[in-house]
């Protein structure tokens, strides 16, 4: 009886001592409060998702996968809060923080292996795009990475590569089909060309080898400028622009009496002579009729507002004369700059490209109708307008006006300016984001 007990107290010592062991691996090496655990096992379970994701990323894969990866593994994060926490829980959870760090490292070097030794990366690709003029594709490039470029066009064109900073062409190709890679020797912008010889359709794909992860899912961005610059300058393309020229210093300000009262005192009828300046093309001209003699804060503004709205028209990026075929810009210009109308001033305006007809018309010699006016641009009864006039290869130009009418006086300010096609030459400048 007295063994049995004897054996009975050694069981009971070790189940003892065996208890006391697991309680202090547990209760005393980990203590969590619910809003900690959840932390943890949030992290954990974050950790397992990225190694999940390692595995399925064989070689082969497509880069997108190894950029989920990165981004995946970028956003691991575990904080916690020590408070209350005794040293062997913070050591735990210390250990979750030192594992995912190691656990980073990791997947960087897993990626710098399958893709940045053997794989690449899409930059840039349009597929069947209808091309009619130049175009190009500006890219920001690192020093050491390998460039790949495959395009295929229905007809032969001509593509180049270009270093934008040095201003100079790395490789030409004249084929309908380019397919080749350069390893790059120096940071910077490049320039990718497409130049076709008649209108065409175009596939091409940019791919790039990068020598950081970070450039994987992470790059420079290109900003591009229009600039004005010389002739002879780098990718300079010249544009027919147009220059404006102020033909009276101060707008033409004219009294027109109705036809009764200007058998009694002044006169019905003005003429306007306009000396245009060597190689214009065209006249616009603005003419405010209004009853009233007093000036409008607007009147001689008519160039300045020209020159602006033309100004407004190049930042939009409408700075081709050639590209509105002038009537088309010239009529956008005026339409900007009509004056106010009154609806009870209005008058006869005609354009007379012969000094003779002119004079006969100031001094009433013959009418209006048994003159030769230029009919296409001359208006019977209009009121306050712009318009535009070609010159046709003329000196000078005579606008003669004419109030028939018979109780009102008529106030008329003339402004004209001459058009002159010119030659400019832009650039595109190009500059990182």
């Amino acid at each position: 009886m007295k063994r049995v007990f004897v054996w009975a107290m050694v069981i009971v010592s070790l189940s003892s001592c065996i208890g006391r062991g697991g309680a202090t691996s547990q209760s005393e090496g980990v203590r969590l409060s619910e809003r900690e655990e959840y932390r943890y096992n949030k992290a954990v379970a974050d950790i397992e998702a990225v190694e999940a994701m390692m595995k399925s990323c064989e070689p082969g894969k497509k880069v997108e996968a190894y950029i989920k990866l990165l981004e995946q593994v970028k956003s691991l994060r575990y904080d916690y809060n020590a408070e209350g926490m005794n040293s062997a829980t913070v050591e735990h959870c210390n250990q979750l923080c030192q594992r995912i760090k190691s656990l980073q490292r990791e997947a960087l070097a897993f990626v710098e292996k399958n893709i940045i030794s053997t794989g690449k990366v899409d930059i840039y690709s349009h597929k069947n795009l209808l091309l009619t003029e130049k175009s190009t594709t500006p890219l920001y490039l690192e020093a050491g990475e390998m460039l790949f470029i495959d395009h295929s066009s229905s007809e032969a064109i001509t593509l180049r590569l270009n270093n934008a900073d040095t201003q100079r062409t790395l490789r030409t190709y004249n084929s309908a089909n380019v397919k080749d890679s350069i390893k790059i020797a120096y940071s910077g912008i490049y320039t990718i060309d497409l130049l076709p010889k008649a209108k065409c359709y175009s596939s091409l794909s940019v791919d790039v080898r990068p020598i950081s992860t970070d450039r994987i899912y992470s790059r420079k961005g290109v900003q591009s400028e229009t600039v004005k610059c010389k002739k002879g300058d780098w990718g300079a393309k010249a544009v027919t622009a147009i220059k404006m020229h102020n033909c009276f210093e101060e707008p033409r300000k004219l009294t027109l009496r109705g036809q009764l009262k200007a058998m009694f005192s002044g006169n019905a009828k003005a003429v306007v002579a306009v000396q245009v300046p060597a190689g214009a093309t065209d006249i616009l001209y603005s003419v405010r009729v209004a009853t009233s003699e007093q000036g409008r804060a607007t009147d001689g503004k008519f160039h300045n507002n020209l020159t602006h709205s033309y100004k407004k028209i190049k930042m939009l990026g409408l700075p081709l004369y050639e590209k509105e075929k002038t009537r088309g810009l010239f009529m956008r210009l005026l339409d900007d700059n009509r004056p106010i109308r009154e609806e009870d001033a209005y008058c006869n305006m005609y354009v007379f490209r012969n000094a003779n007809m002119a004079k006969q018309f100031q001094d009433g010699a013959k009418p209006a109708s048994q003159l030769n006016y230029d009919v296409d641009f001359s208006t019977i009864g209009t009121q306050s307008c712009s318009g535009r006039i070609p010159t046709k290869g003329a000196k000078t130009i005579y606008l003669g006006f004419e109030n028939e009418r018979m109780r009102y006086v008529n106030y008329l300010w003339v402004e004209v300016v001459a058009v002159t096609p010119t030659t400019e030459y832009y650039t595109t400048k190009y500059s990182v984001q």
